[in-house]
């Protein structure tokens, strides 16, 4: 009977599990609310299982309730212990009898070895298969010592017959139950811990872009059923992928979550606020409203608030590090089709139109902003076409000196799209920059280059020819090796080629830099440092790098003839140049006044439309050779 009273509880016990996992658990409840609902649970079965119990005459009973209640104890602590504790003590006081006190010290004690195996495994985690033996045992011995305490010695009688089943059979029984509900408790955690990972930044604890776009859902069905609007702000971390390049990821993480922390206090409860990847924070304002130009004057005075925020450098360790934010902001919803998804890439279109003006600035979405950005888009989708289909051409634009003698060129790149006709390179040159397109670019600029001098054989290009290297390709990890194939594989003479570089290059990595350039001089490459006196113009950096040509400006050339600020500079580079041996080009000549002004002052080699505009390498050697 005792065995058939085990398995009944067991049974019971997993029935409650199991409908405890797909109707109690699953739901949204606070974690007291489910300890509360699976004491009562686990006092309800407790209470079915005393209903059919051992009867040994005078009120006094045996049954399973023990198991239940350290059960209870055990995976609900002290509040699911108590619950069940109440429930199961009040029937047994109804019930009465001679009994009565045991069996309520019996609950007391059942569930109060469970709790304190509870706190066990809140600090040395999952009991093992021995230990909850252990514990069963402990539990059950203690019953039957309590057994003892029954009136008229009746206690030692019940004790002799059943002390052995009780103290193998019941604590194995225990532990089976326990290790159930424990794996199944280890399944639940993993699937807790999986949901909050899908909802939520591991390293801010922020919501993430999942439970943000939720959130937009809600709040888009909101507007659209009571006519007013709400926004969306996007707030990006200028040159944040420049601090970890410099300092590495942990200060970056660190960066980012005090930034989480200043955000999430100004912004308290008045909005979601959400972690995007790298350096990027959605927030959601709560408030709504019907008029346009309100919600603008809100969303601006939050903007306001946040650079406040924000304004104070960021002490970590040693460093203080400014942080400067381009944000963009979006209202919604735009139409009565407007999507979460919609809205979140009209906030990110308005923010990147903040980063290309510069960066530390805050942009309202404006419609136009979206046919721009599908532009660009296009023009990104088909130049990866177009370097793979030659719809590439190389120009040339010459380089002329003061007796008129063409002493060299520049090389440039001009697309030729089938269905528009020549594209600017003003319209997909800033594209490439933004990706890793401008690596394919320069790679082939610079293969048609050295094919075109590779296959000079009658020596009609003078001089060198100069191709421009822009900073992303120049930092390239593979910039050097593809230097050194390009010209294996074409045979050109690297003594024939310059290298265009500007003055942003030093801002990157400079040791990098400088044994790059010492490699490629070393080759016979020159290098010409181009927009001279538009960027940082160290005199340092020319001193120590390997510098042979500076090219002054345009917009400094066509101003100097006429502007004494302009002719002052002009002046100082080619005292500059003259001092340190370098060659000098003034590009964007366009007038015999502006080339007289600069020859009237030094050694300097013409580039402009006034002696030759760019064109086609055949056409280009065809004016060479008249």
């Amino acid at each position: 009977m005792l065995l058939i009273d085990l398995i009944y509880n067991i049974s019971l016990l997993l029935s409650l599990m199991v409908f405890y996992q797909v109707v109690v658990s699953r739901n949204k409840r606070e974690k007291v609310s489910r300890k509360v609902i699976l004491g009562v649970l686990l006092g309800a079965v407790a209470v079915v299982g005393m209903l059919a119990p051992l009867e040994y005459g005078e009120g006094i009973i045996f049954d399973g309730r023990s198991i239940v209640l350290f059960i209870a104890g055990l995976f609900g602590g002290p509040v699911s212990a108590g619950v069940s504790a109440l429930l199961v003590g009040a029937y047994r006081v109804w019930l009465g009898g001679a009994g009565m006190p045991v069996g309520v010290a019996t609950i007391v004690m059942s569930a109060g070895i469970g709790v304190i195996f509870y706190y066990f495994r809140q600090r040395y985690g999952s009991l093992t298969a021995v230990q909850a033996f252990g514990a069963g045992l402990a539990v059950h011995l203690f019953m039957l010592l309590l057994f003892l305490l029954l009136p008229n010695g009746v206690g030692f009688a019940i004790v002799e017959q059943i002390w052995l089943t009780v103290l193998l059979a019941y604590p194995a029984g225990t532990a089976a139950v326990c290790l159930l509900f424990q794996d199944y408790e280890e399944q639940e955690k993993t699937r807790e811990n999986l949901k909050w990972l899908a909802y939520y930044d591991a390293l801010t604890t922020l919501p993430n872009r999942h439970y943000l776009a939720e959130q937009v859902d809600d709040a888009l069905s909101l507007c659209l059923g009571s006519g007013e609007k709400g926004a969306v702000l996007l707030i990006h971390l200028d040159r944040f992928s420049r601090l970890n390049d410099a300092r590495g990821y942990d200060v970056g993480d660190r960066l980012l979550q005090e930034v989480a922390r200043r955000l999430k206090e100004t912004l308290a409860q008045n909005g979601t606020l959400a972690r995007m990847s790298g350096g990027d924070f959605f927030v959601l304002l709560n408030e709504n409203f019907a008029s346009d130009s309100q919600l603008e004057q809100v969303a601006t005075d939050w903007v306001t608030r946040i650079r406040a925020e924000l304004r104070t450098p960021v002490e970590l360790d040693d460093l203080k590090i400014p942080v400067f934010v381009s944000i963009g902001v979006t209202f919604f919803p735009h139409d009565r089709f407007d999507t979460p998804v919609q809205v979140l890439k009209r906030a990110d279109i308005a923010m990147h139109r903040a980063k290309w003006k510069g960066g530390n600035q805050s942009i309202f979405y404006e419609q136009s902003m979206s046919v721009v950005a599908e532009q660009q888009f296009q023009i990104e989708r088909e130049l990866r076409v177009a370097i793979a289909d030659n719809q590439l051409h190389l120009y040339f634009q010459s380089q002329v000196n003061t007796k008129g003698n063409v002493v060299g060129a520049e090389t440039f790149v001009r697309w030729l799209h089938p269905e528009r006709g020549l594209i600017s390179p003003g319209v997909f040159i800033p594209i490439a920059e933004e990706t890793d397109l401008i690596v394919e670019l320069g790679e082939w600029v610079l293969h048609e280059a050295c094919e075109i001098v590779a296959n000079d054989s009658n020596g009609l290009i003078p001089g060198r020819l100069a191709v421009n290297i822009s900073p992303r390709h120049f930092m390239h990890p593979g910039f050097l090796a593809s230097v050194q194939h390009i010209l294996q594989a074409t045979g050109a003479n690297p003594a024939r080629l310059t290298f265009e570089v500007t003055e942003s290059l030093w801002i990157h990595d400079l040791v990098d830099v400088t044994e790059k350039m010492h490699t490629l001089t070393k080759l016979g490459i020159h290098f010409s440092l181009d927009d001279f006196g538009t960027g940082y113009s160290s005199l340092t950096y020319i001193k120590h790098l390997p510098i042979h040509e500076l090219k002054i400006d345009k917009t400094f050339v066509q101003d100097a003839p006429n502007a004494k600020d302009s002719a002052a500079l002009v002046e100082s580079i080619l005292a500059v140049a003259y001092h340190m041996n370098l060659q000098v080009v003034a590009e964007g000549v366009e007038t015999r006044e502006q080339a007289d002004f600069l020859s009237a002052r030094g050694d300097v080699v013409y580039q402009g439309y006034l002696f030759c505009r760019p064109e086609p390498f055949e056409q280009w050697v065809k004016h060479l050779t008249e």
